[in-house]
């Protein structure tokens, strides 16, 4: 097995032309033949599905001309009933009324009029039979198909009861038909030397002649009576089920077909319509063979063409290799043009034989370009090492995922010496924890020359713990034939502590330390394009001005710091913000109506707190409530402005007595 593999190998390998056309040729035939296969598989359910659906509408139009037969005799027999001469009982008129009917409808085999004893008027006693009971009952009747006992052929009788002038059953007529019209129905839709199509009653048993009587004779088809059965066929099967379709499956015969089926309300019958499979499909198979014959032809030409082009091409190669090894040797003197087996080489590779001569003439000349650079980069080196070293940026590069070399000012940055970071497991280490991911998907990234940006903020561990801010800058370099990340890092740690301030400056209130209105108006805006439920409470401090009139700002202060703490909530949901000299308003996200009262209790409760202090001041605030979703934020707020309002109106002179009383009691 191993020899054979080795074999293959070499036959096949990509590494050379030879083999590698051999695989080309090998993969082309695969993919062809792969190819080849769909286009068949897909003819073949092309003409399956075309044969199917036309066999559908085939056994629509057959099932609308089969129920209209039926409607149309069991409206004769109907008419017939309904006849005045008829309800009028005589038995004489209605027996011509018969042979007038008989000879205008020969399809009736047999016609006669029943009395309510269950006496047809030649004498036959039919009491017993279901279409009598069913006509004393006021009903019309059609049976199932029977066979009559003189000739054997298949027959379907109707009958209607005929009521008198008073509407009472005074008989029943009834008439049998032959089979005969819907046979030929049936006929109509052959085609072929297999396609038909047939009847079938409640019990699988074929009602409608079959032309296939050969195999019905040699294949021992089952019968009852010798009448065809179908049962157990897929078609009646899903038939009977009342089902209609089409698919390939077996027929009563045991051959494949194509196959439509559709069952028929009354009388509970099934029509079918099959052509064999094979009678259909022979065309297309022949079809498809001469195609692959085709094919045949055009492979073997494929494969004699590609072997003579692969001997043009494997001796000049071969040459072409050849020179290389000596150049390679440092044997320039090969370094000529010289025909020898190019010159029947395809163009490509005479044109390539000229161009390695001419590529190895440059590079003998470039060797010693080469080493004048080389001593120039070692003096830029020392310039760029003396540079680094002095530099008040902190220098690192990263070879392989490690760090190879830190500049005196990134180790005090870091707090570790060169020879310290060499011990630790990565580099991540004097990161942050939380910005490891983020440093490691951006050098990945980086290696891979897939980045947009080439400069980032992360935070950096000092050796004793501490939390630096760090800007860090970056690009590639290569390092000992490597791809290597420069990195230039500057320490922002005062930059940030100030930029901090400055963003807890403008969003908060310096004289409560609540959010401002500023950060009131961000956090609507977000409001407005969420789905999120929301609550506002506004909140007013009553007779703010009174206070600060009588006892002056510095108490109006205190009195705000007061309805700050009443309005502060330990919850991240609640955003408790000042948003005008009096007014407050909380912010809630997910509110509902039961939380929103509970806040509006617990404020009015830390109030109310307040005030039984002794020495606290007249603290007493107006409050607004509603709720509803984030996008309709502007509506919302509005009605808890009005809200707040409302309740101002309301307790106003109520308010109003107990701070002047409060102000009168301080004279």
């Amino acid at each position: 097995m191993t020899t054979f593999y080795k074999k293959m190998n070499g036959l096949l390998s990509y590494n050379t032309i030879p083999g590698f056309t051999r695989l080309l040729l090998l993969a082309s035939i695969s993919v062809f033949t792969l190819f080849f296969f769909i286009f068949v598989s897909r003819e073949v359910e092309t003409t399956r599905n075309y044969i199917l659906k036309n066999f559908e509408q085939t056994i629509k139009i057959q099932r609308s001309m089969i129920e209209d037969w039926f409607n149309n005799h069991a409206g004769q027999i109907k008419t017939f009933s309904e006849l005045q001469s008829t309800k009028d009982g005589d038995v004489e008129v209605i027996k011509k009324n018969i042979e007038t009917f008989s000879r205008n409808n020969s399809e009736f085999w047999w016609l006669s009029f029943i009395d309510v004893n269950g006496l047809t008027y030649d004498g036959a006693n039919v009491s017993d039979r279901e279409y009598f009971k069913q006509g004393l009952l006021g009903s019309s009747y059609t049976t199932d198909v029977f066979y009559s006992r003189v000739t054997n052929t298949p027959v379907i009788l109707f009958s209607s009861p005929i009521f008198d002038r008073g509407g009472n059953v005074i008989g029943v007529v009834a008439g049998s038909v032959k089979l005969t019209t819907i046979s030929k129905t049936m006929e109509q839709f052959q085609f072929g030397s297999t396609g038909e199509s047939y009847l079938v009653d409640r019990n699988g048993i074929m009602v409608t002649p079959t032309r296939l009587t050969s195999d019905v004779a040699t294949r021992g088809i089952p019968n009852t009576n010798g009448r065809i059965s179908v049962k157990g066929t897929y078609g009646f099967e899903q038939a009977i089920q009342g089902k209609s379709g089409s698919e390939v499956y077996t027929d009563f015969r045991g051959q494949r077909v194509f196959g439509a089926f559709s069952a028929i309300g009354n009388p509970n019958w099934t029509i079918i319509a099959e052509v064999d499979e094979a009678e259909i499909l022979a065309p297309l198979y022949k079809n498809l063979s001469i195609l692959g014959l085709v094919y045949l032809a055009l492979l073997v030409i494929l494969v004699y063409l590609i072997t003579a082009f692969t001997q043009r091409i494997n001796r000049p190669v071969f040459d072409l290799v050849a020179m290389a090894n000596k150049v390679e040797s440092g044997d320039y003197g090969v370094v000529s043009y010289q025909e020898g087996s190019f010159s029947k080489a395809p163009q490509e590779l005479q044109y390539l034989n000229k161009a390695f001569i001419s590529m190895a003439q440059k590079l003998i000349a470039t060797i010693d370009e080469l080493n004048q650079v080389n001593n120039l980069l070692i003096e830029a080196e020392d310039k760029f090492r003396s540079l680094v070293e002095n530099s008040l940026v902190g220098v690192s590069f990263l070879v392989d995922g490690k760090i190879t070399y830190l500049n005196p000012k990134m180790e005090e940055m870091i707090g570790y010496t060169m020879e310290e970071v060499k011990q630790l497991s990565s580099f991540l280490e004097y990161v942050h924890p939380d910005d490891r991911e983020f440093v490691l998907d951006k050098a990945q990234r980086r290696m891979d020359g897939d980045i947009g940006h080439y400069s980032y903020e992360i935070r950096f561990v000092h050796k004793d713990g501490t939390i630096i801010d760090v800007y860090i800058l970056t690009s590639t370099c290569i390092i000992n034939g490597k791809k290597a990340i420069l990195g230039s890092v500057i320490d922002i740690s005062e930059r940030k502590r100030w930029e901090s301030k400055l963003e807890y400056m403008s969003y908060h209130d310096a004289g409560t330390g609540l959010y401002n209105r500023a950060y009131f108006e961000l956090q609507i805006n977000q409001m407005a394009t969420s789905d999120r439920d929301i609550g506002i409470i506004i909140c007013d401090v009553d007779k703010l001005k009174q206070i600060n009139d009588f006892l002056g700002h510095h108490t109006g202060d205190a009195l705000l710091k007061a309805a700050a703490q009443a309005i502060s909530f330990n919850d991240r949901q609640i955003i408790s913000t000042r948003i005008g000299g009096d007014e407050f308003a909380l912010l809630v996200w997910d509110a509902t109506e039961e939380n929103m009262n509970t806040l509006r209790e617990d404020i009015t409760a830390k109030i109310q707190a307040y005030r039984r202090n002794k020495g606290s001041l007249p603290l007493y605030i107006s409050i607004g409530c509603s709720l509803g979703k984030g996008f309709r934020v502007s509506e919302v707020l509005r009605q808890a402005d009005d809200a707040m309002y409302q309740d101002k109106n309301t307790n106003r002179t109520k308010i109003g007595e107990r701070v002047m009383k409060y102000l009168e009691g301080l004279d």
